[in-house]
């Protein structure tokens, strides 16, 4: 499982994937896609920017996933719609395409390897172009973005409306599901009870409840790891806004 510093809180992804510069490899280095979670942002730091959340995996020189897209300026298709990718990499060079849009071909180039920049993002460039149909896209700069894991454990500190802490005990799984999302389960303590928590990650959203509700506070946790700390939001019992951190 990866692990790696995560970064500074709660600015724009798009924001976050342009900053900083990262690392050359060296000339004449051939290297292959890191298989896990991503973000792929088209057109990053633009008002036009749109965001690929989903998975890659790699098998020998051919690579799949299964992403969603958002364009916040241009709803042109549903943001839970599973959009299957396809490709391949030679030469350092990741291509996928999709014909899973109404009525359009989205391809996206990604010219490995990922890098690590000054604020400790993972992060390769490319260019993204979609034809046809209503999210169409002449040829743009992309960012892919490996997202962290959650496994591991955590130190949640409520800031908001009160302070407290709270333990958060995290397992991702290693592969994603039909959606492009994984799956996480968990637990963590509120107000001496011990809660189990199941929910899922995609892209660098986690969504986490419990059940049964009949037998445990309500509880309901969403975070996000772009950032460090890791902002959080929890409702029900022990409600309250802060970070978590390992």
């Amino acid at each position: 499982m990866l692990s790696r510093p995560r970064w500074l809180v709660f600015l724009p992804l798009a924001a976050l994937v342009a900053c900083g510069g990262s690392t050359s490899p060296p000339v004449g280095t051939s290297f292959t896609p890191v298989a896990g979670d991503y973000v792929i942002t088209v057109a990053p730091g633009t008002a036009s920017a749109g965001f690929f959340t989903g998975n890659l995996a790699v098998s020998g020189s051919s690579v799949s996933g299964v992403f969603r897209y958002s364009n916040p300026g241009t709803v042109c298709v549903s943001g839970t719609q599973d959009i299957p990718f396809t490709g391949a990499f030679s030469n350092s060079v990741l291509t996928l395409t999709s014909t899973a849009f109404s009525n359009s071909i989205a391809t996206l180039t990604v010219h490995l390897p990922l890098s690590t920049n000054n604020i400790g993002a993972d992060l390769a460039g490319g260019t993204a172009l979609i034809t046809g149909g209503t999210c169409a896209l002449a040829s743009s700069t992309l960012q892919a973005q490996l997202i962290p894991t959650y496994t591991g454990p955590w130190t949640v500190t409520i800031t908001t409306p009160a302070s407290e802490t709270l333990p958060l005990s995290l397992s991702e799984s290693t592969t994603a599901d039909g959606d492009g999302q994984f799956t996480v389960s968990g637990t963590t303590g509120c107000g001496g009870t011990t809660i189990n928590l199941t929910g899922l990650v995609s892209g660098p959203t986690l969504q986490l409840t419990n059940a049964p509700l009949s037998t445990q506070p309500a509880i309901v946790v969403t975070a996000n790891n772009s950032a460090e700390p890791v902002t959080v939001n929890v409702s029900g019992a022990c409600a309250g806004i802060g970070t978590m951190t390992q």
